[in-house]
């Protein structure tokens, strides 16, 4: 399984990241820029990303602004919602 970690804070990051390794192939990113271009790459090169881990508040783009562009990308490549990304929205307080 492709898993992407998108998380700004590195302490989260990798505690994320060791938490995910025994599951998939996991990328990290740091903001929601880099988490739509990381899926639109994912896409081009035919290996799509099952799984994102997304923080809500990050810097530059937002998980909730990231998630909608990704919804928009999987709508353009004409996947079916069924087959779309899990996406898990995560937030440290």
């Amino acid at each position: 399984m492709r898993i992407l970690v998108v998380e700004d804070d590195f302490g989260s990051r990798r505690m994320m990241q060791k938490l995910l390794e025994p599951y998939g192939d996991i990328d990290v990113v740091v903001d929601g820029e880099e988490a739509v271009q990381a899926f639109r790459i994912a896409w081009d090169e035919y290996k799509p990303y099952e799984l994102l881990f997304m923080d809500i508040m990050m810097p530059k783009m937002d998980g909730h602004e990231a998630l909608k562009r990704i919804r928009e990308i999987e709508e353009e490549l004409g996947v079916k919602p069924q087959d779309e990304a899990k996406i898990i929205m995560t937030s440290v307080l």
